[in-house]
């Protein structure tokens, strides 16, 4: 899944709207990251579009830096934004926080600002930019704004390429959408033909790709990765 999640991020590195934003809030580089759906948050190498040096990212989430970025603890439910611009020195100090400025002289990132995207008090995603004077509060609405309609884009693409993987087939899926329906087993079978064998072969296989088992996990399952409607 993190190799789909850093090859969808890096193939849209280059969004038309995250190209527009650049030329009226200007930034340097950005990473838009994390996804709302079974915890694939920040921190989980779900990167759904970046600019910034791929290098950069994996080292920082290879070393879990994200645990020791003082900026993180800056966002919250109630404040969305957190800067390194607004960090004091008495928190700029320890092992982490110095092997991130090293990493960050090493690939000539400048100072990193965060809006991060909460469903209650769960931060589920949030997108980096890099510029080296702060944003101000006009500049921080625009760019809040129109991430997030981004964010909910590819973030859709993403679990489609995602379920894709998952490999379902015709069977499989038209067994746990006539079930998600209320059908039951007769009925499924007088509909697609299926033995009741075949029926409960398909639902069982479904939800051992979707990590889940019994027939109702996996309709469920199905139901909140939107494999079915």
């Amino acid at each position: 899944m993190e190799v789909i999640a850093n090859q969808f991020g890096r193939a849209h590195a280059r969004h038309p709207m995250m190209e527009t934003l650049r030329q009226i809030v200007p930034f340097d580089s950005f990473a838009m990251s994390g996804l709302a759906f079974f915890g694939l948050g920040v921190g989980r190498g779900v990167m759904l579009a970046s600019d910034m040096p791929e290098a950069f990212i994996r080292l920082f989430l290879t070393e879990k830096l994200y645990h020791q970025d003082p900026m993180s603890y800056l966002m919250t439910a109630e404040q969305h934004w957190g800067s390194w611009h607004d960090l004091g020195p008495d928190v700029l100090t320890g092992p982490g926080v110095e092997r991130i400025r090293q990493l960050e002289r090493q690939f000539d990132i400048t100072t990193r600002s965060a809006v991060g995207f909460f469903n209650g008090e769960h931060r589920f995603g949030g997108v980096t930019f890099c510029r080296a004077t702060p944003f101000n509060d006009h500049e921080k609405f625009i760019l809040e704004m129109t991430t997030r309609v981004v964010h909910a884009e590819l973030s859709d693409q993403l679990l489609g390429a995602m379920n894709q993987h998952l490999g379902l087939s015709d069977g499989e899926l038209a067994c746990l959408k006539h079930f998600a329906d209320g059908l039951e087993v007769p009925a499924i079978h007088q509909v697609t033909g299926y033995t009741t064998d075949t029926i409960y072969t398909y639902a069982k296989s479904a939800g051992k790709k979707m990590g889940v088992r019994g027939r109702t996990h996996a309709v469920a399952e199905a139901l909140r990765r939107k494999v079915i409607a």
